[in-house]
């Protein structure tokens, strides 16, 4: 599959360590991959996903580590053979999420998306829902940078 990402057309990035440019409100960016490629397809897919950030090692790193958490505690509840990868963006953070739901958003603002789904339990800082027909949902949040950090220009 390629990437699910594109780059803004006048080259300034999408996001960074300090949260969307102005005036958007809410981003969201998704891969698809298959469960047979395990931890390997689920990696490739939170590159992509992560690769709309322009931010220093430390930030994306943290990510990435995210993301290999999400996408472990998923692959060892479901069964499904096609899984997605979901980083989204607003003002208030950064959330990156695996599902095997391929339909449904986790867009607060249009829908209900993942913000009404069951809360199952929580492992090691992922909240784990069950969504509709018995889909699983692996969710972990993160915030973004002050404007004053000092790890900001690192």
């Amino acid at each position: 599959m390629g990437s699910p990402v594109h780059a803004s057309s006048d080259g300034s990035p999408l996001l960074t360590q300090f949260g969307l440019p102005a005036p958007a409100l809410e981003m969201e960016f998704t891969a698809h991959f298959a469960r047979r490629g395990g931890e390997v397809a689920a990696g490739a897919a939170t590159a992509a996903v992560t690769g709309v950030v322009e931010a220093p090692a430390w930030f994306l790193a943290s990510l990435l580590d995210a993301g290999r958490r999400v996408s472990s505690c998923l692959l060892a509840r479901t069964t499904a053979d096609v899984c997605r990868i979901i980083l989204t963006a607003d003002g208030g953070g950064i959330r990156v999420a695996g599902t095997d739901d391929v339909l449904i958003s986790q867009d607060r603002v249009h829908h209900d998306g993942t913000t009404k789904l069951p809360l199952l339990g929580e492992v090691d800082g992922l909240r784990i829902h069950r969504g509709s027909e018995g889909r699983i949902w692996v969710v972990w949040e993160g915030h973004w940078c002050p404007a004053g950090d000092p790890r900001g220009g690192a």
